[in-house]
Formats: C-alpha cells, structure tokens, sequence
C-alpha cells in the first residue's frame, strides 16, 4: 500500500490572495476517487490536475472515469527530489494510509511498510530547492500521538512552517455522520533572522493545540479571517439552534424490491451476532456512525450504521435475541447515500431541468451539504463522482470507506490553509 500524488496546477485564485502555481496531491490507498481533488476544487476552484499518482487499478478507472486523467503507477517512496521538482508544486494535500495508526491494526507506526510513503516525503522535503508554501494532512484518529506525525511536525518546525491541528468531525459542520478525523495544516512562513519568533520542535510540542471544536478558537478573535464569518456566527448561537438534519435528507427511498434486496443485510449476518450492539439509525435520525471500507460485507462489526426500514416505531432493541431484529428490515446505506453523506458532487443529484452544467452542480450539492458553499466556488465545480459500471458494490464500499469529508476539507482548506491570516 502507498500514497496517491496527485498534481494540481491552479490559477491566480482572488479567494485566497496568493498565486497556488501547483498542487501536489497525496491520497491514500484505496481512496484514488478524488475527495481531496474536489474539496480543492471548491476551495480553490480554478486550479488544474496536471499529473496523479496511484497503483490501484479500481481507484485510478475511477479517477480517469471522474477527472480525464490516468494516474501515474509509480510508488511514492521511490520518487526523487527530480521527480518531485519538475512538478514545481507549491502545495501538497496528503492522506497517508491508516493502517499503521488505526485503533483496530497493530499499531506499528513508522515501523509499518505502509508508513514509507509519508517518511519518504518527510525526509525529503528539506532537500528540495523551491519548499511547498501550503501542507495538508487528513488521517485517524491516534495519528496525533503517533512517532510519523513527531516526525513530520519535527521537520516543518524546523523550517520554519506555521502549523494547525485538529480533531474534528463532520457533525460539526451540519452532517449527520460522525467521521472524527485528525488534520495538520502548515504554511511556510517567510524567511526571517530573529532567533525569538522561531518556535523550535520542543517549544512546539509543549505547547501544541489540537482542536477539537470548528471554527478553532483563534480563528473567532481573528477579524482578517473573513472566510468563515459564518461560523462564527454560528459559534455564537445556543447549540440548540445548530440543526443537523435528518438522515431522511441522504437517505434514498428504495421502492424496487429487487433494488432493495442489494442492501438488506443477511439473515445470517445477524443472527450469528448474539449480543452485539448494531448502531441502527432510523431515517428521522440525525448521526450515522463511520463508514469503513468493510461496510458492506460479513465484516458488519463496527463498519458502519444500518438502516432500519420496518417497525420505525420501535427502538427498545434486544440484541440478546438477535431474531428480534430480523423484523426491522435492516439495511446498508448505499455508495450513493454515503457519498451524499461525504459531500460527493454527485452527477445522479442534477436536476435535469436545468440548461447549466454550473447550476445542476450548485442544486446537486445544496441538496445535501450546509447552505455554506460561497455560489462562486460552486459554479466553478464541473467534476463529479460517478463509478464507472463494472465498479461492483462492494469495491464502491472499499473507496468510499477510505475516503473522506468534502465538505469538512475544503472548509478546513478554505478558512485556515489559503487563508489571508
């Protein structure tokens, strides 16, 4: 396993107040579907993929599919300072793989084979001659205590990077999904002589914030950070008054019985569960637990919420008698659901009523996320995430699992990255 690079070469871009000449773009195994590349694309919506980097075949057909291009197949631990330089990026987005940070693996960290990726570019990163101006990192939570982020914090202090943390889920936007991801943010700062506005790595790690609440604290002191005046507002309303809607928005009405029978989870998935607590979700819920790449398959332990479609009036659930359940129609959410609910631009949302591409993506996305994309950013968005059709249910399952949040990234990328702070 191995990091995905994909390569962005943007435009001047007024959002952010700076030039972005190239974005260089890692993502994780398994994930090669462009959830970075689009929360990019809204964020920064008049950048270019130039070049992407990947070795999954069913995640590159899936990006070729989505974005035009064919990845590169090259290993990301075997690029060099040339291979990385000729690309002049001045912007990397990374999601390195899990694996070796994921409560359920085994936890070895910087030891595990599918943490060379990432320890590669951190040791290369001083050796390249034009460094990256913006840094962005999505990954589990427990990345934040483990030795690859020490390292990779250690090497953006010591040149001279200003860095952000957190911890943070997509609840805290406005969806229903609890996905608690960490996310580092750094931004080189310019060169400068005074040895006392330099914070060392162990000053750093003294007195690092990772924050767990959006928008971050200091950003609401912030009066030059009006990107997101929206948040806090909303910072400032009673959290009562902060409505996360229901899973009825996301979910699908399935009225084909032979389509539904693709979902419902079965019997003997069930019944050989003897006391364990499913996370069922009613569609007048408002959370759905995290999705792995295992949802969908036997492996229904912890893999994600299940739909429960009969009976909505009953929740005093025995899961002693797991018999009990096979009244309630349990089933999986589907890859469209759950793209909905990662804040996919979906090409299956637009309305085809309408003569624009542009307004079909805007009524395709407002369907689904927070009233909070700016309209520009929007209508500058013309890729979508469709599968190509031999792309079985299952591998939808796998990509998405890997995935991430949208929305979430390009607010974070948006409001705090290519911020003018």
């Amino acid at each position: 396993m191995q990091l995905k690079l994909w390569i962005v070469h943007p435009n001047i871009n007024q959002y952010i107040h700076t030039i972005l000449s190239t974005l260089m773009y890692l993502e994780k195994f398994f994930s090669g579907i462009g959830g970075l590349h689009h929360s990019f694309n809204i964020a920064c919506p008049l950048g270019e993929v130039v070049a992407s980097f990947d070795i999954n075949i069913i995640a590159n057909a899936t990006y070729k599919h989505n974005f035009d291009k064919t990845p590169v197949t090259k290993g990301i631990d075997f690029l060099s300072v040339y291979d990385i330089e000729k690309y002049d990026a001045n912007c990397w987005l990374m999601s390195p793989p899990c694996q070796p940070y994921t409560r359920g693996g085994k936890g070895l960290d910087d030891q595990d084979p599918r943490a060379k990726g990432l320890l590669h570019l951190i040791d290369i990163l001083p050796k390249l001659s034009n460094h990256p101006s913006y840094i962005f990192l999505e990954n589990v939570l427990n990345f934040e205590k483990s030795k690859s982020r020490e390292k990779l914090i250690t090497q953006l202090c010591k040149m001279n990077y200003e860095i952000h943390e957190c911890l943070l889920t997509p609840l805290q936007f406005g969806i229903p999904n609890d996905r608690l991801r960490y996310y580092l943010m750094a931004r080189k700062l310019q060169e400068f002589n005074n040895d006392e506005k330099v914070i060392t790595p162990q000053k750093y790690f003294e007195q690092a914030t990772i924050h767990t609440s959006w928008p971050f604290e200091c950003m609401l002191d912030n009066k030059e950070n009006d990107k997101c005046n929206h948040w806090k507002q909303q910072q400032s309303l009673q959290l009562s008054k902060f409505e996360i809607p229901k899973l009825s928005n996301y979910v699908e009405n399935i009225l084909d019985e032979k389509e539904l029978q693709k979902y419902l989870v079965p019997e003997k998935y069930i019944l050989k569960s003897y006391n364990f607590k499913f996370d069922i979700v009613r569609p007048t819920d408002k959370r759905c637990s995290c999705f792995t790449k295992s949802y969908g398959s036997h492996h229904i332990f912890g893999s994600g919420s299940l739909i429960q479609t009969k009976n909505l009036e009953f929740t005093d659930y025995n899961f002693e008698n797991p018999k009990s359940l096979l009244e309630l129609g349990l089933r999986y959410f589907t890859p469209t659901e759950i793209a909905k609910l990662h804040a996919f631009p979906l090409k299956s949302q637009l309305s085809t009523n309408s003569s624009s591409k542009n307004e079909n993506v805007l009524n395709s996305i407002n369907n689904y996320t927070p009233k909070l994309y700016n309209c520009f950013e929007l209508m500058q968005t013309s890729n979508y995430l469709e599968f190509p059709d031999d792309v079985s249910i299952i591998q939808k399952y796998r990509l998405l699992g890997n995935s991430l949040n949208v929305f979430v990234v390009s607010e974070l990328l948006r409001c705090v990255l290519f911020s003018n702070r």
